[in-house]
């Protein structure tokens, strides 16, 4: 019987569809993405922002001022002829004693009978510095509401006294024992004492800055004074100073201009001036010399004063982007223009050919910046023995000697891989910085920085 023999059939090719090369290439790449995320750690990205910062502060300062206390030679009951804080010329007369007590009779009589003490405008007076005291006030320096009683104190007892005075001069029995007592010298007067009136430059310390230590005494009481007692006090020279105490940050900031920039209490008057420095061990101290404006604060010791500085304006970033980098530190007669280009960012770099020649590459790796004798060389991509040759001298550098320069910077991820980008820290916060816009190899306004540096290499991928 005849055999039948069968052909083997050929396999049919393999028919790879579209779809199925479109599916691959869609798995892959998930598969690259899945492991390009196992080095992804919730990455956190900060958008840079154009700010300002402005850098001005307040700190205490004590006035300086050439005061003098006058006392009483007899005593009896006091009555004062000039306002509080006004001047006073030589040989005028400033107050008067009252030792058989008429003019304390007359002051009660005043102040329960007389209704209309006060004119309108002093009213209005009186009213406005109230006013001004509440706008002004601070739990924080809740002493200062005793200083403002006792100076409206003195406001009121000064009109009473000069209606007290007029009755009794229009009084033909005028009491002879009533007697008045001249200014030894002209000057402004005002009514109280804090121990502080021979206070110099010389004895200035950190334990009179302490307000709770503060003992102000008005001398206008409206009690019988003792002979010997202080009666007013006479600042006879318009020169004062105040002396500022400063933290050492404050003191470095203040003292890097010959001027200073200031106002006084919150006044819209703004002054300038130069001033003296004082350091003591670890306490730092600005001495300001003004020779005017002394009438409108000596009823004070402690004044508030507000240094003023320009505005900072920049980039603003937060302090956990900030990294460091180190850099190669090149002369710069090594640097060298590029063929058909005056512009010199290149170095030659001496090289050794496979015959054995020497032989010069020229090389353009990243400068980041230079500055009047250095260049600061970004390594990556140069050789670690790299020597470079200079064009006009060939004298050679090796970067085996180089120096290293710690750069500060971010990690910009705007193109898809953490890129180290110089910054040039302007002022720096507790939590952000403002650094300097336009600098080479720099930041700009908009760009994405790694927020926390330590999250990242450079050159990573990101996205």
């Amino acid at each position: 019987m005849a055999t039948i023999k069968r052909k083997n059939p050929k396999p049919a090719p393999i028919k790879i569809s579209f779809g199925f090369i479109l599916f691959s290439i869609i798995f892959v790449y998930m598969l690259i993405r899945i492991a390009l995320s196992f080095n992804d750690h919730d990455l956190s990205i900060f958008q840079v922002e154009e700010s300002s910062y402005d850098t001005d502060f307040t700190a205490t300062g004590i006035a300086i001022r050439n005061e003098r206390l006058e006392y009483s030679s007899t005593s009896g009951y006091v009555c004062y002829y000039i306002r509080d804080g006004e001047k006073v010329s030589k040989n005028s007369n400033v107050y008067s004693i009252d030792e058989t007590g008429s003019m304390y009779d007359a002051l009660y009589d005043v102040q329960n009978n007389n209704k209309n003490l006060m004119t309108d405008k002093e009213f209005d007076d009186i009213s406005g510095q109230i006013q001004l005291f509440k706008a002004g006030f601070s739990a924080s320096t809740f002493s200062d509401i005793y200083d403002f009683k006792y100076s409206i104190y003195n406001k009121v007892l000064e009109l009473y006294e000069e209606l007290a005075l007029e009755q009794l001069t229009a009084n033909p029995a005028f009491d002879s024992t009533f007697k008045s007592y001249k200014s030894s010298s002209s000057g402004i007067v005002t009514y109280y004492q804090d121990g502080f009136e021979d206070l110099s430059v010389s004895q200035i310390n950190a334990d009179i800055f302490d307000k709770t230590k503060y003992n102000k005494q008005t001398l206008k009481t409206g009690d019988i004074i003792s002979s010997g007692s202080p009666v007013y006090k006479i600042i006879d020279n318009e020169s004062w100073s105040i002396a500022v105490q400063l933290t050492k940050e404050e003191y470095k900031k203040v003292s890097a201009s010959e001027y200073i920039k200031f106002t006084i209490n919150d006044s819209g008057r703004k002054l300038t001036t130069k001033y003296d420095t004082l350091e003591q061990g670890d306490e730092y101290y600005i001495i300001i010399n003004i020779d005017k404006y002394m009438a409108q604060y000596v009823n004070e010791r402690y004044l508030d004063i507000h240094f003023i500085f320009s505005e900072t304006t920049g980039l603003k970033i937060p302090n956990s982007a900030i990294t460091e980098k180190d850099v190669y530190i090149v002369p710069i007669e090594f640097l060298s223009g590029g063929s058909g280009s005056t512009s010199e960012q290149f170095f030659n770099q001496r090289i050794l050919t496979e015959s054995g020649d020497v032989s010069v590459k020229q090389i353009s790796p990243v400068i980041y910046f230079t500055d009047e004798r250095f260049c600061y060389v970004d390594p990556a991509g140069i050789d670690s023995d790299a020597i470079f040759i200079a064009n006009d001298t060939n004298e050679t550098f090796s970067l085996t000697t180089a120096a290293t320069h710690k750069l500060t910077g971010v990690f910009c991820v705007t193109q898809g891989t953490a890129q180290f980008k110089r910054i040039n820290i302007m002022v720096e916060g507790d939590d952000y910085s403002i650094v300097e816009p336009g600098i080479s190899y720099g930041i700009s306004a908009y760009d994405r920085i790694v927020l926390i540096a330590t999250d990242v290499k450079e050159n990573q991928v990101i996205y």
